[in-house]
C-alpha cells in the first residue's frame, strides 16, 4: 500500500525529535513510536495535542513537530507559547515549525538560533585521556572478541560512566547542529532578504570556531555549505565580502563561493554532498551542473576571468576532498598512520596518551563466564 502523507509526517516528527545519527535503526525508531502510541492511545491529532499539554519533554517534542505538519492551522495557538519555553529544544522546535509556515513571530528567533551556543564545549585534557583509553579498550575487545562493542568489560565502571556523559553531550550538540541545517532551509524558503545577515553571520561563526573544534567536522562542513548555498538562493552576491577565514586554508573561501554559485543556479545541494560526494566531473557528466553556467556566474558576479573561472570549477573536487575527513583518513590509512578501527574518527597515534604517573592501575580479566579470548596479548588495564 502507498504511504500516506500522515504516516510520513508522523515518522518525520519522530526523526526530528531524535535527529542524531544519519540512519536511525528501524527497531529503535519503531520502539519509540510504539511506546508513544501505547501511552497516548493513537497517532491521531487529539493524541498529539494531549501529549503536548500533559506529556514529558520527549513526547512534547514529538508532538510539536507532528502537529506542525498535521494540524498547524488547528493547533497554532498551542504551538506559539513554546517559543518562550524554558526547555531549549522546545523553543527550537516551535521556532522551526512556525517558521516553516512563515509566522513572523519566529523569524528573528530563527536567526538567533543559528549561532546560539554554536561553539562546542572544549573537552578538558582529562577527556582526551578518557577517549584514548576507550579507544585502546575497543581495540583490545576487537582483538579478543571480534567486536569493539565489548570494550566496557575491560575498563572501570567509572570510565564507562564518564564516557556515557561525553557521548550524551555529543548527541545533544549534534541534535542542535543538524537542526541548524533545518533552520537554514526554513530561512531560505522564506525568501526574505532580512535573512542574509543572519546566514552570513552564521557562516562567519562556523569559520571562527572550526580551528578550535575537536572531533568530527563533517556536520559543521555540511552546515557551512548549506549556509553558502542558501545565500546563493537569495542571490546575496556580496555576502562573502569581508568574511575572515583565519586559521583555515584559503580554499575554504573559494569553496563557499562555489556553493553560493550552486545555490543561485538551483543545484541540488544534497545530491552534490551525498550522491556525488563532491565529484564535480560526475555531476557535470550527468547534467546536475552546467559548467558553462557556473563559469559565467563566476565571471559576471565575482570578476574572475575565463581561465580562473574554469580553474575554480576544475579544482573544486580537490578542495572538497581535502576538507573531507573520511578522504583524509583513507590517505592516512594508506600511509600506515592510523588503524582501520579508528574510523569513525578517533585520536591518531600521535594523540594517544598513556596513563599518567600516579594513576593506579589494576589488571582486568574478561567478565563474561564461558567466553574465552581468541588470542593472547597485552593486558588492558583500568584506573582504580
Amino acid at each position: 500500500m502507498p504511504r500516506t502523507r500522515e504516516a510520513d509526517a508522523i515518522e518525520r516528527a519522530f526523526a526530528h525529535a531524535w535527529i542524531v545519527h544519519d540512519l536511525i535503526p528501524d527497531e529503535e525508531r519503531e520502539a519509540r513510536m510504539h511506546a508513544f502510541r501505547q501511552w497516548w492511545g493513537s497517532f491521531e491529532i487529539d493524541a498529539f495535542k494531549h501529549a503536548l499539554q500533559e506529556g514529558n519533554e520527549a513526547d512534547r517534542l514529538v508532538a510539536l513537530f507532528a502537529l506542525g505538519s498535521l494540524a498547524y492551522e488547528e493547533t497554532q495557538a498551542l504551538l506559539v507559547p513554546f517559543l518562550a519555553s524554558s526547555v531549549r529544544k522546545e523553543r527550537w522546535a516551535s521556532a522551526m515549525v512556525l517558521g516553516e509556515h512563515q509566522d513572523e513571530r519566529a523569524f528573528a528567533l530563527l536567526g538567533q538560533l543559528l549561532t546560539d551556543h554554536l561553539e562546542p564545549f572544549s573537552p578538558a585534557a582529562e577527556e582526551n585521556k578518557v577517549r584514548n583509553m576507550v579507544f585502546q579498550a575497543e581495540r583490545r575487545a576487537k582483538e579478543l572478541y571480534g567486536t569493539p562493542t565489548a570494550w566496557e568489560r575491560f575498563v572501570h565502571p567509572g570510565l564507562v560512566q564518564i564516557w556515557g556523559e561525553m557521548e550524551g553531550y555529543r548527541d545533544e550538540y549534534t541534535w542542535y547542529l543538524r537542526h541548524r541545517q533545518t533552520i537554514t532551509n526554513v530561512l531560505g524558503a522564506w525568501n526574505d532578504p532580512r535573512a542574509i545577515p543572519m546566514l552570513r553571520q552564521a557562516l562567519q561563526t562556523c569559520w571562527d570556531i572550526e580551528p578550535r573544534t575537536r572531533g568530527s567536522l563533517q556536520l559543521l562542513h555540511q552546515l557551512e555549505d548549506q549556509l553558502a548555498h542558501t545565500l546563493g538562493q537569495l542571490e546575496a552576491w556580496h555576502a562573502l565580502e569581508g568574511l575572515e577565514t583565519a586559521g583555515l586554508p584559503p580554499s575554504r573561501f573559494k569553496l563557499a563561493r562555489m556553493f553560493l554559485t550552486f545555490g543561485a543556479l538551483g543545484v541540488n545541494l544534497l545530491h552534490l554532498q551525498n550522491v556525488y560526494q563532491g565529484n564535480i566531473k560526475l555531476a557535470i557528466a550527468v547534467g546536475t551542473i552546467d559548467a558553462e553556467e557556473v563559469t559565467e556566474v563566476l565571471r559576471e558576479r565575482f570578476g574572475l576571468d575565463e581561465y580562473l573561472a574554469r580553474a575554480n570549477l576544475n579544482v573544486f573536487q580537490q578542495w572538497y576532498q581535502e576538507r573531507d575527513e573520511l578522504w583524509q583518513w583513507q590517505r592516512r590509512l594508506e600511509r600506515g598512520e592510523v588503524e582501520g578501527l579508528s574510523w569513525p574518527r578517533q585520536p591518531f597515534r600521535g594523540e594517544w596518551t598513556a596513563p599518567q604517573e600516579g594513576e593506579k592501575l589494576e589488571e582486568i580479566t574478561p567478565t563474561s563466564p564461558g567466553e574465552q579470548p581468541r588470542s593472547e596479548g597485552p593486558v588492558i588495564r583500568k584506573l582504580s
